[in-house]
């Protein structure tokens, strides 16, 4: 026997074996009609929840504040939105070397180096992806490094380094990459977490179609 189904005259009914399709269909009735209830009551604690806060979350406090206020606050919370403002307004070392070589202008005004840091400087700009270009990075074992570009990932509120290597194909300039690579995975620093890599070498081109796609699916 399974359960009990009903009382009458005060002696319990009780449904048989044999009647299993009924006893399923009744646990199954009551296992519902309590979800829907408590599904119900979770619902309209969510909805009055959400009607509470609307608008009012601690981290639109900082946004609605007039700039002479936010001049003078160092905000507890912030919106993802103003978080990216920060890290754009905040002070940093560029990379110091070789500046004769940096010879070519891009949309944001910075001098890089190569037409190919162009099309990503002005590919990141255009995607509304914040950039450093060159910034330079000192790590606790004392080295430094100066990625072609530092960027903002917005969704994560991280940095994300790219390094543009465009001369593969010569020995000595692959020898400093691979040596560089090292620095930077010592320091936590690598590909699949937060190093992008792109290459160019003798007779290869870049495909910013697909460098497009890439950047995307990891920023937007």
């Amino acid at each position: 026997m399974y359960l009990v189904s009903e009382q009458t005259a005060g002696r319990r009914k009780y449904i048989t074996r044999k009647e299993v399709a009924l006893a399923r269909a009744l646990a199954s009735r009551t296992y519902l009609e309590r979800f829907i209830f408590r599904a119900s009551r979770e619902l309209i604690s969510l909805n009055a929840y959400i009607d509470c806060i609307s608008g009012k979350s601690p981290e639109k406090l900082f946004t609605n504040m007039c700039d002479a206020r936010k001049a003078l606050i160092r905000p507890l919370l912030v919106s993802d939105e103003v978080c990216e403002r920060l890290w754009e307004q905040a002070p940093y070392t560029q990379g110091s070397t070789f500046p004769e070589k940096k010879i070519y202008p891009t949309k944001k005004g910075d001098m890089v180096r190569s037409k190919s840091e162009v099309l990503f400087a002005d590919t990141y700009l255009e995607m509304g992806i914040p950039y450093r270009y060159e910034q330079e990075l000192r790590f606790p074992d004392g080295s430094v490094l100066v990625p072609d570009f530092t960027l903002w990932d917005k969704k994560n509120r991280r940095e994300i380094y790219h390094e543009h290597c465009g001369k593969m194909d010569d020995p000595v300039y692959r020898k400093r990459f691979l040596e560089k690579n090292d620095i930077y995975r010592r320091n936590g620093i690598y590909t699949g977490k937060n190093l992008m890599l792109t290459f160019e070498g003798d007779g290869t081109t870049l495909n910013m179609k697909e460098m497009r796609a890439m950047i995307s699916d990891m920023f937007l």
